[in-house]
């Protein structure tokens, strides 16, 4: 093991002083849009092959196929140094990107945040917590107050507080509160919300101690794509521990603690899920109507075959009552999917794109 110490420590010198700088990156598409973002990931590709050779002590066993999850970056800034369409309508684009290498430079880059934000069309949050406040045994919502504040700080497009405060005397209120995802994505539809923070929240005393008290908070969360059901984040428990001489301040504390840990978690995870997705792919959900079996089965071939470009691979997953679902993974934003099947179809069939929101596009057989 020691005659590879020398030349492996090299190896991370070097290809870590390489990352720093521009990477050229080149895509192609039916859009300009659609070959930017492939430009993107091609830079980003080569930025993660830079990290993997970084990180990686090369043996006999061969590379795991997650490796790729171990590495996070894209595009922080980039210029358009070609671009041109080609006599198959396709456009080819390539950019001069720099790549931001590391999650946590990601956390502390405003410029990076924004960009990502972007590319992943600038999702509203809000925010519904259940607090319970053992110390005063009233109702508090110090969590999502200091949440909210987080996202906001951070650049997150958030819902007002007063609309969804308006929702509250709402049977789905009461139901989202104790959990219910379907009913949390009733009231997020009703504000133009595409994710959804659900949690639950406990402020308590652990008592005194000479003449401080302690004050504890105890906080779970997940956040939820309302379009999809699909959970972007979990943190099972966030804990907060503050003393104070005023027993009610050594809640409100604590909970704060609490929060600021939780709401750090979930963005962490939230930036490392959709810089991947940048890096490799999207899932878009297509909903089919107005079909029967043959045309589930045609469409699913279809999808399979990659007529469209940027689509890697595709599911069935349910056929009932006319209506189909697939799931498509797509290297590029949904709206270029969607732009890129109004443009085929499969033979014998004719349909429309009716419908586009956030990861999931709604179609509808016409013959």
């Amino acid at each position: 093991m020691n005659r590879y110490f020398l030349p492996l420590f090299t190896i991370i010198y070097v290809t870590a002083y390489a990352w720093a700088g521009n990477i050229t990156g080149t895509g192609y598409g039916l859009t300009k849009d659609a070959a930017t973002e492939q430009a993107k990931r091609d830079a980003v590709e080569k930025g993660l092959g830079a990290y993997i050779a970084s990180e990686t002590v090369v043996t006999e066993t061969s590379l795991s196929d997650n490796i790729y999850s171990r590495a996070t970056g894209f595009v922080k800034s980039f210029t358009v140094t070609k671009e041109k369409q080609g006599p198959d309508d396709l456009w080819e684009i390539t950019i001069d990107a720099e790549v931001t290498e590391i999650l946590d430079e990601i956390m502390q880059d405003d410029a990076a945040m924004q960009t990502l934000l972007n590319s992943m069309n600038r999702p509203k949050i809000i925010f519904l917590i259940r607090e319970e406040n053992l110390i005063d045994n009233t109702s508090t919502d110090f969590t999502e107050t200091k949440l909210l504040s987080m996202f906001y700080e951070k650049g997150f497009d958030v819902v007002d507080r007063q609309l969804v405060a308006a929702l509250k005397s709402k049977q789905d209120y009461a139901q989202a509160l104790s959990g219910d995802v379907t009913a949390a994505s009733r009231i997020a539809n009703q504000l133009g919300a595409e994710v959804i923070v659900l949690g639950t929240a406990k402020i308590s005393s652990g008592g005194k101690i000479y003449n401080m008290y302690s004050g504890q908070a105890d906080i779970s969360g997940k956040i939820v794509r309302t379009d999809t059901g699909q959970i972007l984040a979990v943190v099972p428990n966030a804990h907060g521990k503050k003393p104070h001489i005023s027993e009610s301040t050594a809640g409100t504390k604590a909970v704060n603690e609490a929060a600021e840990i939780l709401g750090k978690d979930i963005i962490r995870q939230l930036i490392e899920k959709w810089s991947i997705q940048q890096s490799n792919f999207i899932k878009v959900y297509i909903i089919l109507k107005n079909a029967d079996f043959g045309s589930y089965m045609t469409f699913e071939s279809f999808f399979q075959a990659q007529t469209v470009s940027g689509i890697r691979n595709a599911y069935s997953k349910s056929f009932n009552d006319g209506v189909a679902e697939y799931e498509v993974e797509f290297e590029g934003k949904t709206k270029d999917l969607a732009m890129g099947l109004t443009r085929t179809s499969p033979d014998g069939i004719s349909f429309k794109v009716t419908g586009v929101s956030g990861n999931r596009i709604t179609l509808e057989i016409t013959r």
